[in-house]
């Protein structure tokens, strides 16, 4: 089957040339009579003007209101550091350091004891700055008890067992001492 295609006739050739042009011609005389400086803040939709509609060096330093921009506006490391701040406030007075830090453990003997307290002192000189304690063997059958510091130079800890005889097992404390100045 063969469909026939009409060529369109001349006058509509020439109508949709005129249509064209009529159309086309007082939409470029209305841009044509728009006044200068009359489309502004007023007449622009949000976001109607993009980077891509700014001509190259349209936006000049001149062009731009003073204070309106801000850090985020500019590449890293295209801003100077202002000068340095006044210096602040002296923190708390307190010690100025640690040194020596050192960590000691005791270990109770390795035996099926109900309960058991160990505790455990820095050397002197030092103080205690943490510590803690751990049960080896006897395990899920021994809780800790308590693990605390007793005061500025001592850690006590106590263990016991959770149900009736348990094998052999033993409680470690640990203490972290250091020379405070």
């Amino acid at each position: 089957m063969r469909i026939s295609v009409r060529r369109p006739s001349p006058a509509l050739v020439i109508s949709c040339v005129a249509l064209t042009v009529a159309l086309g011609g007082t939409s470029y005389a209305t841009v044509l009579q728009v006044p200068k400086n009359s489309v502004g803040t007023a007449q622009l939709k949000t976001s109607a003007v993009t980077n891509k509609k700014i001509a190259a060096n349209a936006v000049t330093s001149a062009k731009v209101q003073n204070g309106s921009l801000v850090k985020g506006d500019f590449r890293s490391g295209s801003l100077p550091a202002g000068p340095a701040g006044p210096a602040g406030p002296a923190g708390p007075v307190g010690p100025a350091g640690l040194s020596g830090v050192e960590r000691i453990e005791t270990t109770s003997p390795n035996t099926s004891t109900t309960t058991r307290s160990v505790f455990l002192a820095c050397p002197t000189g030092k103080r205690l700055i943490g510590g803690g304690a751990r049960v080896t063997g006897g395990s899920p059958r021994v809780a800790i008890l308590t693990s605390f510091p007793d005061n500025d130079n001592i850690w006590r800890a106590s263990a016991g067992e959770t149900t009736a005889t348990v094998a052999n097992w033993s409680l470690t404390v640990y203490a972290i001492c250091a020379n405070a100045s």
